[in-house]
């Protein structure tokens, strides 16, 4: 039998993923899919295959199982990609050899990953719910595998891919055969049927309730309903090893107080170990390290829930104004948003296609291991980050909002280095490029619309490539969004026009101006450069009556030409407005930096 190249990839992916509201479900679900795809890697290396994506040998550390967020070594796993390809010697038969992959995929995922939930669970679970575990367990995973002759590399990879997708156009859809019957569907999955018992507040159920020691610990809430696969996102790890979304977002917030309020937060974290709030084991990273306990402590509209949640004893709100408030008198309270980045290569594939021999693949894809260990590095100890998920060119990250362009940058910067070195054979402008979304939302919204945020924000970045979009979406105010390509220095124009806003132009004239924009007409309903006269006129008579300054357009970066034409020239001031309502979000989440540099001046 002639040596063959062999393409395996697994699923879902995206969906699963997003399928989250809590942190713990977001890191689970994505680590979980990188520790099935190193389940499959080991069977490939078992077989006698010699990996090319991810580019690990027989022997190698990273092919060892760890479904813990760090190893033993306390150094993090590589996460893989769940597109592996392997070139399959010959005499083995690559049919087989698939086969061992997709069984030792399935097998660890039934026993080593769900079993243990399922046991340790047990005082969550519905009675008689054997066979209804079974069947949403064996039903998630998603094995495809394509192989052919190795001829010459560079086409018969083209040829896998294209059979690989091809098959990805298909879709099975086989019906459910164990049902509960007049149960709630999954909070998650809303096509499966939860397996938990019923809660303490369902009253129209029967059967035993649930254990409500496990509910606190894996923050099941009354109404909130899980599938098999659900609660294995949920309980696969140990509590105390997840980081709330909290933490990161007010990261930057504790590292002040930790310098301007030292005394009083050590009283708070004193009052949080005797009251029994839940504890943050990650104190190895630094968004941790200040507080490490549940930061939603901090937040004066979540202490009764914190109370509740994590049945603690006393009055949340005399306890609050006790050891919490303190803190108030040093630094304003802390601005509840989060930015959740998502950055993704961008020509990936034509670079791929160019760098045509096995060899050239396997040096790219370390190359790219090296960069997400880059990438955990800028997010995480740089930057007080939180890190999702980094594998090849994908980054998934929770930033607090001081943090966020300039993280986002340093992401760029280390993408460039990297792709130096991994694509040096080809001209600048052929190398892939980084394109990153950050999306901005309250700390309370949940973690499926958080990732939402994100995501929505690197379609934006990617729609022009090589660039940093921001997507803000603030409980009060709607949505706003705004990209640069890297080379106009996005950050740089976000961080001038923040300085504008504290210095030279209010905030309510930029809302002023938007609010011009919104009685005008729109730029398809119209023609002609009347309406552009108009737009300029109202804009500068605007800026000329700011109280005792006031400004011509071109002071604050905007160009007032009507003969560009009313649709170029309104969504050039739309997106004037936009920036400079963005930049005002980074600005406020700075007010309390500005505040405790006083206070320690």
């Amino acid at each position: 039998m002639s040596a063959h190249l062999l393409l395996v990839t697994l699923g879902p992916v995206q969906d699963f993923i997003a399928q989250a509201r809590r942190t713990r479900d977001l890191w689970y679900g994505s680590h979980l899919l990188s520790e099935l795809g190193r389940a499959a890697a080991r069977a490939l290396v078992d077989g006698g295959a010699k990996l090319v994506f991810p580019a690990l040998q027989a022997g190698d550390p990273q092919l060892v199982a760890c479904l813990k967020p760090l190893r033993d070594d306390t150094t993090p796993p590589q996460n893989i990609a769940n597109k592996l390809l392997a070139e399959v010697p010959e005499g083995t038969d690559p049919r087989q050899l698939a086969k061992a992959a997709r069984k030792a995929v399935a097998d660890y995922w039934r026993e080593q990953v769900a079993a243990p939930v399922k046991a340790k669970c047990s005082g969550l679970l519905a009675p008689n719910i054997d066979e209804v575990w079974r069947e949403q367990i064996d039903s998630l995973l998603e094995f495809s595998a394509s192989w052919l002759p190795l001829d010459e590399y560079a086409q018969t990879r083209r040829q896998l891919e294209q059979a690989i997708a091809g098959r990805k156009v298909l879709r099975d859809f086989d019906p459910w055969t164990q049902g509960r019957g007049k149960v709630p569907k999954s909070s998650l999955d809303g096509a499966r049927e939860s397996v938990l018992r019923r809660s303490k507040t369902d009253r129209h159920a029967d059967g035993p309730l649930r254990d409500a020691a496990l509910v606190s610990m894996y923050r099941i809430s009354d109404g909130e309903q899980l599938d098999a696969v659900g609660l294995v996102k949920r309980a696969g790890g140990e509590p105390e090893q997840f980081v709330p979304v909290i933490n990161v977002a007010l990261s930057s917030w504790l590292s002040r107080a930790g310098d301007v309020g030292s005394r009083e937060l050590d009283a708070l974290k004193r009052a949080c170990h005797d009251l029994g709030v839940s504890r943050v084991a990650r104190t190895d990273l630094p968004c941790v390290s200040p507080f490490a306990f549940d930061g939603s402590v901090l937040l004066p509209s979540r202490w009764r829930s914190v109370f509740e949640e994590q049945r603690l004893q006393g009055d949340s709100e005399a306890w609050g104004r006790q050891h919490v408030r303190p803190l108030f008198r040093k630094l304003d309270e802390p601005y509840p948003y989060v930015a959740c980045l998502v950055a993704d290569g961008d020509r990936m594939g034509r670079a791929i296609d160019n760098l045509g021999s096995a060899h050239a693949h396997r040096a790219f894809s370390s190359s790219l291991a090296a960069f997400a260990d880059a990438a955990r590095n800028v997010v995480e100890q740089q930057h007080r980050g939180a890190l999702v998920y980094a594998g090849g060119d994908d980054v998934l990250a929770f930033v607090s909002l001081p943090q966020a362009l300039v993280c986002a940058d340093a992401l760029r910067m280390a993408f460039e280095r990297t792709m130096a070195t991994a694509c040096g054979s080809l001209p600048a402008d052929k190398r892939p490029t980084l394109s990153i979304g950050l999306g901005i939302g309250h700390v309370m919204e949940s973690m499926a619309d958080l990732l939402a945020l994100g995501r929505q924000a690197e379609r934006e970045a990617k729609r022009d490539r090589n660039a940093l979009a921001v997507l803000v979406d603030k409980r009060s105010g709607g949505t706003r969004r705004w990209r640069a390509q890297w080379n106009t220095n996005p950050v740089r124009a976000l961080n001038e026009v923040a300085a504008l806003l504290q210095d030279r132009i209010p905030s309510r004239k930029v809302y002023e101006i938007a609010s011009i924009l919104t009685r005008l007409p729109k730029p398809d309903d119209t023609s002609g450069n009347g309406w552009a006269r108009v737009l300029a006129l109202e804009v500068k008579r605007s800026l000329a009556r700011i109280e005792g300054a006031g400004l011509r357009s071109e002071e604050v970066g905007l160009a007032l030409d009507p003969n560009v034409g009313y649709a170029t020239l309104h969504a050039h001031v739309e997106a004037w407005v936009a920036r400079l309502l963005i930049a005002r979000t980074f600005d406020r989440a700075a007010i309390g930096k500005r505040r405790s540099q006083e206070a320690a001046a």
